[in-house]
């Protein structure tokens, strides 16, 4: 239900929030080492009377905002690292980088951290305003992006007490997102014996073993499932003279599997395959080292209710005309540059996702999450590009951060008035896990 006092207050309060989604643009800090940007926030929720907790599982840039008091609690996720090599210029309409490989924004974490805030702010406010027992927490998790933070936050029991969570997620549509794959990255390093060419019988190639796995890897792809993603780059070739025999060989992958059972088994099937390619070349393999996992989605279809109900409220959107004026000069550099309207207005009603991988996916095992998108650029941006990055701080970003804290904060509100939906939402959660637990592939004891 929305509710037109929480919409009043986020207007009253949303130049705080974008000044802050301004600063942790313009840091543009990556996984694990967004000092600043955490800070930034922390101030910010402090200021608005949030108790603070720090370095929440022991991770230097996670901490977690808290208001309220008793049950339920109801937590709001967000994001703030940046990705490698997007350095662009804000509100321009070609690839201008500020520094050229630096990082930037194209993922719109730094609007993400910040509209989770804004509903957690928002939800705070309106609690107190009409009396009402619960608690609202805000977690600021690190490395989204490649890291994977949430999955030490779960496996360090930083959402045990969490009764339900919501995040979201910039986009180009606004959609429930149902279906995440589970993703594994990994190295394989391989050494062998160097030599020089005109005596090659005398080394063992560990590039040779390197190719050889990416050609069995090529022979896998025939027997995985449809869904099933498999990338990979050589990261170390040995060196660059091709007159010598390479000692020293490493690539890392990427795999994506429908869920965490089945990551697993082709998991295990690439090692066998690297551990063949190692044996034909004579060359030998370390332990392939996991540099970061995410778990499936396990969708809840009371908290999709919930906010497709919000949802359905909120759009269509109305565009003013200096939106509407940025959103088709940013039409124009994305991959739909002939698309009617430029900025999505509708609800995508119906499944949604399905090939995309988020961290936010580890904690929808252990609490039942519902998780957005928001449109906050133009028809036809893409994410990870520079058209994303800069449009982090336009008036199209502001207004999809902004609905995206109002549809989560009514939908919040809808819970804490409803208690019996969150007793729903639970068990349909353990219905879905079939008794399955959550166990990442990330090694428990890798320190971070």
């Amino acid at each position: 239900m929305l509710r037109e006092r929480v919409k009043a207050i986020i207007q009253e309060s949303h130049k705080a929030f974008e000044e802050v989604a301004n600063e942790v643009w313009g840091y543009a800090e990556v996984a694990f080492e967004e000092y600043r940007s955490c800070q930034c926030e922390k101030v910010l929720m402090e200021k608005l009377g949030f108790q603070i907790t720090e370095k929440v599982a022991g991770l230097d840039t996670a901490f977690m905002a808290e208001a309220g008091h008793g049950k339920p609690v109801i937590a709001f996720l967000g994001e703030i690292d940046a990705l490698a090599d997007q350095s662009q210029e804000a509100d321009v309409y070609e690839r201008r980088p500020i520094h050229e490989g630096e990082p930037g924004h194209a993922c719109g974490h730094n609007l993400l951290g910040t509209g989770s805030m804004e509903a957690a702010y928002a939800m705070k406010k309106y609690m107190e305003e009409n009396n009402m027992e619960g608690t609202v927490r805000y977690y600021c998790c690190p490395a989204e992006e490649n890291g994977a933070g949430k999955s030490y936050m779960v496996m360090r029991g930083a959402f045990a007490d969490v009764d339900c969570a919501y995040s979201w997620h910039p986009s180009t549509t606004n959609a429930i997102v149902c279906q995440c794959l589970a993703v594994l990255l990994v190295k394989f390093r391989f050494t062998g014996l160097a030599a020089h060419a005109a005596r090659a019988w005398e080394g063992r190639s560990a590039l040779d073993a390197a190719e050889l796995m990416n050609v069995g890897t090529q022979f896998l792809r025939e027997h995985v499932t449809p869904e099933t993603r498999i990338q990979y780059a050589i990261t170390n070739a040995g060196g660059a003279a091709p007159n010598v025999v390479q000692d020293t060989a490493e690539l890392e992958y990427v795999i994506r599997c429908i869920d965490n059972d089945y990551l697993r088994e082709v998991y295990g099937r690439i090692c066998d395959i690297a551990r063949g390619a190692a044996l034909m070349a004579g060359v030998t393999m370390e332990e392939p080292e996991i540099l970061s996992a995410y778990a499936n989605m396990i969708s809840n279809s009371v908290m999709e209710e919930v906010i497709r109900k919000n949802f359905k409220e909120i759009l269509p959107v109305s565009y003013t005309e200096e939106e509407i004026v940025c959103a088709e000069k940013f039409k124009q550099c994305g991959r739909f540059p002939d698309a009617e309207f430029p900025i999505d207005r509708e609800f995508q009603d119906g499944p949604s996702g399905g090939y995309g991988c988020t961290d936010v996916s580890d904690v929808s095992w252990v609490t039942p999450l519902a998780y957005i998108r928001s449109a906050c650029h133009a028809v036809g941006s893409i994410p990870h590009g520079w058209t994303t990055t800069a449009q982090g701080k336009s008036v199209l970003a502001y207004k999809g951060m902004h609905i995206a804290a109002e549809l989560m904060a009514n939908s919040g509100l809808d819970l804490l008035e409803n208690p019996s939906l969150i007793e729903q939402a639970k068990k349909v959660l353990q219905e879905d896990l079939h008794g399955r637990v959550y166990q990442s592939l990330t090694p428990v004891d890798k320190t971070r």
